[in-house]
């Protein structure tokens, strides 16, 4: 690999090797568990210092897009892996451990995005997303109700006919894209009648509310999530315990955290 970054760019320099890398990952230069070449060729290749590499280095580690193993070098990360997979679903068991899921799907639609999708995933009104409602359940209860939109034209190649299901890593790694960060509101709102019967809970129950939008690493919306928890559901998030129980304080909307 040859390259060179415009240093008059207008973005900081290690950004941009950044872009570059991830651009050369999704192209397949390096792929899932290869290692990168080492700094120093990097920053030769690149035109820029050691210290700029290692700092873009860093941000994809960050990112979990690369491992950085001492003496051993940096890796791309297999975004199909389990530990991967799953970092962006935050509920677990009392222990801490992830839970063991079952999905059923409820309906699955696809077409131009509505208002609110274009604002929370950035489209344009003639773009296309896939859309999927997702009942999930532990140990046969039901758990939570999810409603998954997801952005078709940022994932290169995609058809939506015959899409199916997604699991968002796994889909993302299939067409080239890797994501980033996740930003996610968690709010308190009262069951609907359709949401009560799904649950099997009570009307106007006190649940949890998981608004989740997942970015790619060039900081695209990729996939918009809205789970529906249970009330007697017990979450492990951001390694706070927070018990979610019924409260005739609590009404529809109220923000817990951002």
């Amino acid at each position: 690999m040859s390259a060179r970054l415009q240093s008059l760019a207008r973005e900081p320099l290690y950004q941009q090797v950044c872009a570059h890398l991830v651009r050369q990952i999704s192209a397949g230069t390096w792929k899932s568990g290869t290692a990168l070449p080492n700094e120093k060729d990097l920053a030769r290749q690149l035109g820029v210092s050691n210290g700029t590499i290692r700092k873009a280095l860093d941000r994809l580690a960050s990112e979990r897009l690369v491992s950085r193993r001492q003496g051993r070098g940096t890796f791309v990360v297999d975004q199909t892996s389990p530990e991967i997979a799953f970092r962006f679903d935050r509920l677990r068991e009392h222990d801490g451990g992830r839970m063991t899921l079952q999905a059923t799907v409820l309906r699955q639609c696809s077409g131009a995005p509505t208002q609110i999708e274009q604002e929370r995933l950035r489209l344009d009104a003639q773009e296309q997303v896939a859309r999927v409602s997702r009942l999930w359940r532990t140990q046969g209860r039901p758990l939570l109700v999810e409603d998954a939109c997801l952005a078709t034209t940022r994932l290169p190649g995609l058809h939506l006919h015959g899409l199916g299901d997604w699991g968002i890593t796994a889909i993302a790694q299939q067409h080239g894209v890797h994501l980033g960060r996740a930003v996610e509101k968690l709010c308190l709102e009262l069951a609907t009648d359709e949401t009560a019967l799904i649950l099997e809970t009570k009307s106007q129950a006190v649940l949890l509310r998981l608004d989740r939008v997942i970015f790619s690493a060039d900081d695209e919306p990729i996939e918009w999530r809205v789970a529906i928890v249970h009330p007697r559901t017990i979450a492990r998030m951001g390694g706070e315990q927070r018990a979610i129980a019924g409260s005739s304080c609590c009404r529809k909307g109220t923000c817990l955290s951002t």
